[in-house]
C-alpha cells in the first residue's frame, strides 16, 4: 500500500488558481493602457458630436429669429406701407428671439425691400430689389460669430451661420359680397324718403351710397399694390348676382356699382346665398389663379331673412380655403351673426355706425390682407 500523503506539506491554494490572479492583473494593467489611449479619442468624438448638435441648434434658432422678424417686417409694410418702420419692427423681432444665448444686431444682417413674384402654382416665389415693393428680405451677412462648445485641436472655433427669410404680400383674388337689399336704401340713422320705391335710383344720403364709397376707397389702396390683385363684385337681396367676375379692371366694379345706384331694387336679405355666390365667383375655371390667397369680404347691414343660413355658408367657403372677413354696417346689423361667419371663415369681423367708420373697415382690410413667408 502506498503511504497516505502528507497534506499539511501542501500549499494553501491549488497552483493554478495563482496564475490565474497574476493573469488578471495582466489583463487588468492592458485594460488600462487601452483605455488611456481611447479616452482622448472618445472624449474627442463626444466633443465633435456636441459640437455638432450647438451647431444646427444655433442654425435653427436663427432660423427661427429671422422668419420671426421677416414676418413682422412684412406684416408692418403692408399695413404702413413704410419701410422704416418696417425696419423697426424687424429690429424689435431681432431683440425680442435670441439664438445661441445671443441677439443678432440689424448690422449684422442685409435688409432689403424688393418684389417678389410667381406666375403658377408650379412656380417658387423669386426675389429682386426692386423700387416698388412688395416684400421683405433678411440675410445674415456672416459677420456674426457663435463659437463652439468645445475647441478642436485646442484651437477655439466659430461659426459664421448664413440664414435669409422673405416675406411676402402674397397675390390675392378677391370677393366683394354686398348688402343690395330694401334696407339698404336707408340712411345710417334708418331714415328713407317718403317717396322713394323699389327701382329708383338710390337716395344720395343711404347705407348703399356709403357703402360705394367705401368700396371705392378699397379698389384705391388695390390699385396701388405692386401686385395683382384681383377683385369680383357679387351682390345680394334674397338672391345674389354676380356682377363682374375676377379682374384687375376695378372701373368695372365702378360702374357695376353704380348701375345698382341708378336703379336700385331692394328686397329680402340672403347673406348665405351671398357668401356662396362671391365663393363661386371665386372659383370661377376662366378666371381663378390656383396660386393666389383666395378671400371673401361679405358687408351687410341687416338680419338673415331667406335663403342658405350665413354660417353654414362661412363654414362651406372655409373647407374651400376661402378666408371670411365680415363688416355689419348700422345698429340693425346682427352683430353677433357675423362675428361667428367671420370666425368659421378664420377672418375679421368689423363693424360699423357711419360712412367714416364703414371706409376705415374696407381701408384696414385692404392693408390688412394676407403675407406669407416665401424663402
Amino acid at each position: 500500500m502506498k503511504p497516505a500523503r502528507d497534506l499539511g506539506c501542501e500549499t494553501p491554494f491549488p497552483r493554478r488558481w495563482i496564475g490565474s490572479r497574476h493573469g488578471a492583473r495582466v489583463r487588468r494593467g492592458a485594460t488600462m493602457a487601452v483605455l488611456a489611449v481611447l479616452m482622448p479619442v472618445m472624449i474627442g468624438i463626444a466633443a465633435f458630436a456636441i459640437n455638432v448638435v450647438h451647431m444646427e441648434m444655433a442654425r435653427t434658432e436663427l432660423q427661427i429669429a429671422l422668419d420671426v422678424a421677416a414676418r413682422a417686417g412684412g406684416r408692418t409694410f403692408a399695413v404702413t406701407e413704410d419701410q422704416q418702420q418696417a425696419t423697426a419692427a424687424v429690429e424689435s423681432m431681432l431683440a425680442l428671439n435670441p439664438y445661441a444665448n445671443q441677439v443678432l444686431a440689424l448690422g449684422e444682417t442685409n435688409l432689403e425691400f424688393g418684389e417678389s413674384m410667381r406666375y403658377s402654382d408650379a412656380d417658387r416665389y423669386s426675389f429682386n430689389p426692386g423700387m416698388h415693393p412688395n416684400a421683405i428680405r433678411i440675410e445674415t451677412n456672416g459677420t456674426n460669430e457663435v463659437p463652439l462648445l468645445f475647441p478642436s485641436m485646442g484651437v477655439p472655433l466659430q461659426l459664421r451661420p448664413i440664414k435669409a427669410a422673405i416675406c411676402t404680400k402674397v397675390e390675392l383674388d378677391i370677393a366683394l359680397v354686398l348688402d343690395r337689399s330694401g334696407s339698404m336704401a336707408r340712411d345710417s340713422q334708418g331714415y328713407r324718403p317718403d317717396d322713394w320705391i323699389a327701382g329708383d335710383a338710390v337716395p344720395a344720403e343711404s347705407r348703399w351710397s356709403d357703402a360705394v364709397a367705401a368700396v371705392d376707397e378699397f379698389l384705391t389702396v388695390m390699385e396701388h399694390s405692386i401686385h395683382d390683385e384681383r377683385v369680383t363684385l357679387t351682390t345680394y337681396s334674397a338672391e345674389s348676382t354676380t356682377d363682374v367676375d375676377l379682374t384687375n379692371n376695378y372701373d368695372a366694379i365702378r360702374t357695376a356699382l353704380d348701375d345698382h345706384s341708378q336703379h336700385f331694387a331692394g328686397g329680402n336679405t340672403g347673406i348665405g346665398n351671398g357668401i356662396i355666390g362671391g365663393v363661386d365667383a371665386l372659383n370661377h375655371g376662366s378666371y381663378a389663379r390656383p396660386w393666389a390667397t383666395r378671400v371673401l369680404i361679405v358687408m351687410s347691414d341687416g338680419l338673415q331673412t331667406t335663403g342658405v343660413d350665413e354660417l353654414e355658408a362661412a363654414e362651406q367657403a372655409a373647407a374651400d380655403n376661402v378666408m371670411v372677413y365680415a363688416i355689419t354696417f348700422s345698429d340693425e346689423a346682427d352683430q353677433s351673426s357675423m362675428q361667428d361667419v367671420a370666425a368659421a371663415g378664420a377672418g375679421k369681423h368689423y363693424h360699423a355706425d357711419d360712412q367714416q367708420q364703414l371706409i376705415q373697415a374696407f381701408r384696414e382690410i385692404a392693408r390688412g390682407l394676407p403675407t406669407l413667408l416665401t424663402f
